[in-house]
Parts: C-alpha cells; sequence; structure tokens
C-alpha cells in the first residue's frame, strides 16, 4: 500500500457516535469485557481491571494502521454499548480481520449491523483490503445472522487460531467492491 489514510478520530451514525478508547473507558470496558454472558462469545476469558486498562493502552493510538477499536455510545443518551474496530491488519496479503460487541442489554437491537455498516466500507476504504473477516462462535446465532445481511460466508481461517477455536468458531469472509 502506497500512502495509509488514517480512520476519523469519531464517527456518527444513526443511533450511535464511536470514538477511540480512552483511560477513561477503563470502568465499561472492564463491565464489557469481565461479564460472563459477555465473555462466552469471546475467544478470551473474562479480563480483570488491568487487563481492561491494558486493552485501552493497546488500542489507543489511532494513527498507527495495525489495530483500532472505537468506544461505541448511543447518541440520544451517551451510553457506553460496545466497542468495535479491527485487528490483525495483514498488509501483504490484503486481509484484515474485524470485531464488534454490544452490551447484552443492548442485543437484538440492529446494533452490531449498524456498526457493520459503517465499519466494513472504513476498513474497505482506508486499508484497502480485498477480504475482510470475522470470527464468530458456531452457537453466536445473533452474530451469524448479522454478518450474513452484509454477504459473509463462512471459509477457512485466514490466521493462526487455537485448537479450542477451530471446534468452537468460524471464519465468516467478506469481500468488499470498491
Amino acid at each position: 500500500m502506497n500512502e495509509m489514510t488514517f480512520f476519523p478520530a469519531t464517527l456518527t451514525s444513526p443511533r450511535l457516535i464511536w470514538r477511540g478508547l480512552q483511560t477513561g473507558d477503563v470502568d465499561v470496558i472492564y463491565r464489557q469485557f469481565s461479564d460472563p454472558d459477555m465473555c462466552a462469545y469471546f475467544s478470551d476469558p473474562p479480563c480483570s481491571m488491568d487487563e481492561a486498562a491494558d486493552i485501552i493502552t493497546h488500542y489507543a493510538d489511532m494513527r498507527q494502521p495495525r489495530y483500532l477499536r472505537y468506544a461505541t455510545f448511543t447518541s440520544d443518551t451517551m451510553e457506553f454499548i460496545g466497542t468495535c474496530g479491527y485487528h490483525f491488519y495483514n498488509v501483504a496479503a490484503k486481509q484484515v480481520e474485524i470485531g464488534y460487541d454490544v452490551w447484552k442489554g443492548r442485543w437484538r437491537h440492529g446494533y452490531a449491523t449498524e456498526m457493520l455498516t459503517a465499519l466494513l466500507p472504513l476498513c474497505a476504504t482506508h486499508l484497502g483490503v480485498n477480504t475482510i473477516y470475522a470470527i464468530i462462535g458456531h452457537d453466536n446465532l445473533a452474530s451469524q445472522a448479522s454478518v450474513r445481511k452484509f454477504g459473509f460466508v463462512p471459509g477457512e481461517f485466514l490466521r493462526d487460531v487455537s485448537d479450542h477455536e477451530r471446534q468452537t468458531t468460524a471464519c465468516w469472509h467478506y469481500h468488499p467492491t470498491r
């Protein structure tokens, strides 16, 4: 890739406002990634408060292209409802893995779809990828339904995963058109 354009620091969609993670988000990130119901759909075990702070530190520099995570809030009440972004960006292969999570009290309200509606074109435009993929648990039917709406299909894993992940998840592929 010759020239990288960076992602916007903030985004809006019809019901959401997104911004980069900040140190003040540690309580909501901890809540999000330590809750047993939420963690049932993550490949990582529940996190500690220190690990929540590490997540924020890891994603804090939005000027680099390797990974990105937005904190996501409702535009009417500014309630934190989740995060979304990308990681495992492979420049040579022109592919990137996306991730998104919606707080369990907001499941089945279309927020994942709204996140994907904005995130997919951003990844295609800013990263110039040919393949966007998501690793989704076999039992996470709602997330599977969300990605299917955009044309994702199950395929081969595009990065190394653990044996446990191979048994419990599938890699869903999307090929954006530019």
